[in-house]
């Protein structure tokens, strides 16, 4: 299995500590490391020249300005796309190659803070906005034609894309259709991106339910999940999961030990994924023994979840509304 980690918020003088290398050597980890817009430097080359020897096949995790959405999106992808362009440029001139690139395809960072910070019916009302202002197909595939360039653009360098997605996407693996996608701003299947790996992360699923969702029905819904993702996807299926520390919303709960984290890892195993990246590394090396988060990935072995008839009702609710969405 392929066993990559997410740094959002880690330096790169921070990620080529000996220690982390070491660590994540060890245990055959690849680094996905984020570079925040207007910072690249020498040490971004650094971590790339010392990973690449090592042999993780290291990724770069580009992001925007809050202000572009942060993440990269359908109204963003021409700048995305130039920014990358710049980042290929760059490394050219440091003498450095790029085995990964992320795409992080997800919704736009300040539509995400608009739902967070209405309450109540509020919230129902924002979403419903953001639906009718998102929903646009003519402006999605133009949007899916600059990223399906800028793909055959990373594949002329020798350089794959990994692309996280949010677990939404689900729905439209279902149905064969983009419809969610389009909701969302994240044109992920209509680009031939080589890895495409669904965010589930369990820790924020029940925790953000306030007792709705339990641990087992969060690893329930994962299994599912990761049947549909395999499915539809094949070889190109992967899983995110966590969180072992907070991300850009900055209050995601998250789990404090390993061992909370095994049953999501038997379950991704017994779906027959074969690909899978956890959040984070920050959170990661701030625990008394980092190495047994790792540790535990490579041990656990396929284990398929305890049904759970609550989550199968909730799942049926929302392909329901989802079909009748227009």
């Amino acid at each position: 299995m392929r066993l990559r980690v997410w740094a959002e918020f880690m330096t790169p003088e921070e990620i080529c500590a000996p220690a982390v290398k070491e660590l994540l050597a060890r245990y055959a980890v690849q680094p996905c490391l984020a570079v925040p817009y207007g910072k690249l430097g020498v040490g971004y080359a650094r971590y790339l020249r010392e990973y690449g020897e090592a042999g993780l096949e290291p990724a770069l995790w580009p992001t925007l300005p809050d202000g572009l959405g942060y993440w990269p999106h359908e109204g963003n992808a021409p700048r995305f796309s130039a920014y990358v362009q710049e980042l290929f440029h760059w490394a050219g001139r440091q003498g450095v190659s790029i085995p990964w690139l992320v795409v992080d395809l997800e919704t736009p960072y300040y539509q995400i803070e608009a739902l967070r910070k209405a309450k109540g019916l509020k919230k129902l009302a924002a979403a419903w906005r953001q639906y009718r202002s998102n929903r646009n197909p003519v402006r999605f595939k133009e949007s899916a034609g600059t990223y399906a360039r800028l793909q055959e653009f990373l594949r002329q360098k020798g350089c794959r894309s990994l692309v996280p997605a949010l677990f939404l996407l689900e729905l439209d693996l279902a149905a064969g259709s983009i419809k969610m996608q389009d909701y969302l701003e994240t044109p992920v299947t209509p680009v031939a991106w080589d890895v495409v790996s669904v965010m589930q992360y369990n820790s924020m699923f029940s925790g953000y339910s306030r007792g709705l969702i339990k641990a087992e029905d969060a690893r329930w819904h994962l299994y599912r999940l990761c049947r549909t993702i395999k499915g539809a996807l094949g070889s190109r299926a992967a899983l995110s999961i966590g969180v072992t520390g907070t991300g850009k919303l900055g209050d995601e709960p998250i789990c404090r030990e390993p061992a909370e984290m095994r049953p999501d890892v038997e379950a991704a195993l017994a779906a027959g994924i074969e690909d899978l990246a956890i959040f984070c590394l920050e959170g990661i090396l701030k625990y008394r023994q980092p190495e047994q988060w790792f540790a535990m990935i490579r041990t656990a072995r396929p284990v398929v979840p305890r049904r759970s008839i609550k989550m199968d009702l909730l799942r049926g609710a929302g392909s329901m509304l989802y079909r009748i969405l227009p």
